[in-house]
C-alpha cells in the first residue's frame, strides 16, 4: 500500500510540474493582430500577423529578442516567392516558409543578423518553391520541434 500511494503522489507532482511549465498547454492567449500556430508536434506559437506592406517591410526589426513560443507571421495574397531579409536584427531567427494548405515549403535555419551592413547589401533569403505565409520564429525551434519540408502548421486561432 506505501508503494502505491508514493507512486501516486510521484504522479501528482509530476503533472502539477508539467502544467506549470506549459507542456501540455492548449490554448494560449492571443492580444489583437496575432494568430495560433500549432506546430506538428503540438507545440503553440503566438505570432504576431504582419499582413500589410508596412508591417511585413518592418518584421521583427529593431527587436531585442524573440521567446520561443513567439513568432511573426506574414501573410501574402497569393502563392508567391517572397524574400527576408534581417535589417536591424538583433537576434537570429528560423525562416519558414508555408504554402496555402499551411505544409511548409522550405526553411532556413540559424539565419543570423548582419549589424552594420547596409540595406541594400543586406543578403536576402528567397524561397524557390511558392510559399502563401512565412514564419519566423527564434533560431533553433525548427529544429527543436523537427519541422521540415512537408510538415503541417495548423492554424488554432486568430
Amino acid at each position: 500500500m506505501t508503494s502505491w500511494l508514493s507512486n501516486y503522489r510521484l504522479l501528482v507532482v509530476l503533472i502539477t510540474v508539467l502544467s506549470l511549465s506549459g507542456c501540455g498547454k492548449t490554448v494560449i492567449d492571443l492580444g489583437n493582430n496575432q494568430v495560433g500556430l500549432r506546430l506538428p508536434d503540438g507545440y503553440l506559437i503566438k505570432a504576431e500577423v504582419a499582413d500589410t506592406e508596412a508591417e511585413r517591410a518592418q518584421g521583427l526589426s529593431n527587436r531585442a529578442s524573440l521567446s520561443a513560443d513567439d513568432g511573426m507571421w506574414f501573410i501574402f495574397d497569393q502563392d508567391g516567392r517572397y524574400p527576408c531579409w534581417m535589417p536591424d536584427m538583433n537576434f537570429a531567427i528560423d525562416i519558414i516558409w508555408v504554402g496555402s494548405d499551411f505544409r511548409i515549403v522550405e526553411i532556413a535555419s540559424d539565419v543570423q543578423p548582419e549589424p552594420g551592413v547596409p540595406l541594400a547589401q543586406l543578403e536576402q533569403y528567397i524561397n524557390q518553391s511558392p510559399a502563401r505565409y512565412v514564419l519566423e520564429l527564434t533560431a533553433g525551434v525548427a529544429s527543436a520541434h523537427k519541422l521540415e519540408v512537408g510538415s503541417k502548421i495548423e492554424l488554432i486561432s486568430s
